[in-house]
């Protein structure tokens, strides 16, 4: 299961990271903020490759650490949210408060991050995984419940932005990017929903009764694909209905 929606997701990733460099070398003087999406992009791809299974094996035997990665795909994952709320955040917010809300979005980031790495090397050798199925060691339910409560607190906020921006850009006549923003505002909530599936099946490990981790299995990883999926195609539907505008007002000041 992993190895086909994570595939998919890369496969996706590989061709949104393209289109969005592409784009973002075009309007290199005018919209930095585009190399920002790109980038974000090119992580999300490197964190997706690197949950492939036979990609795992692959990275594990040739760093001889348990585990790497799992914990390049979590870190890929923290640094791919991050990107795209800082973006988001630099799209809403005025002048005045941005400085210091792109602060304490990158404060936060660091600090999950910090606290990720020394759980990790505390807890990782060849007898754990860093997934659900192994909730009964203490350090791998804590480090899981850390990263899943940043990509529910980071997704909830892109749901938040990209739903207020999607409504605007509905009310100016611009369709394609209402539409593009509106699946991100979903692949955002699919995000959330991702984090609640598999951190439910570890608090409900913890009191003692799980749900199924078959179940779990399926539906988490199936939700994380169709998250990054929607977000990828739904980021790069706005940076189309972006070009499209830019060049209506070109056309008509021709005119």
């Amino acid at each position: 299961m992993d190895g086909l929606v994570f595939g998919l997701c890369a496969l996706f990733g590989i061709a949104g990271t393209v289109l969005s460099a592409r784009e973002a070398w075009r309007q290199r003087d005018r919209n930095e903020y585009r190399f920002a999406r790109a980038a974000a992009f090119g992580v999300c791809t490197v964190g997706v490759i690197l949950a492939v299974p036979p990609v795992e094996d692959l990275v594990e035997s040739a760093t001889g650490m348990d585990n790497a990665a799992k914990l390049g795909a979590h870190f890929c994952a923290v640094l791919w949210c991050g990107s795209l709320q800082l973006m988001l955040v630099d799209w809403s917010y005025d002048h005045e408060v941005l400085i210091a809300s792109v602060f304490a979005r990158i404060a936060f980031a660091v600090c999950v991050l910090a606290a990720m790495l020394p759980l990790f090397v505390a807890t990782t050798d060849e007898s754990v995984e860093f997934t659900t199925e192994y909730a009964t060691a203490p350090g791998v339910t804590v480090y899981l419940m850390i990263y899943l409560a940043y990509v529910a607190i980071t997704c909830g906020e892109i749901a938040f932005l990209c739903s207020g921006m999607a409504l605007s850009a509905r009310q100016t006549g611009h369709a394609w990017t209402a539409k593009g923003l509106g699946m991100s505002a979903v692949a955002a909530v699919l995000g959330v929903a991702y984090a609640a599936s598999k951190g439910s099946y570890l608090v409900t490990h913890y009191l003692g009764h799980p749900w199924s981790l078959d179940a779990e299995e399926i539906v988490s990883p199936a939700l994380a694909g169709l998250a990054v999926v929607a977000l990828i195609t739904g980021l790069t539907l706005a940076m189309v209905g972006r070009r499209r505008a830019s060049r209506e007002v070109l056309a008509s000041q021709a005119i």
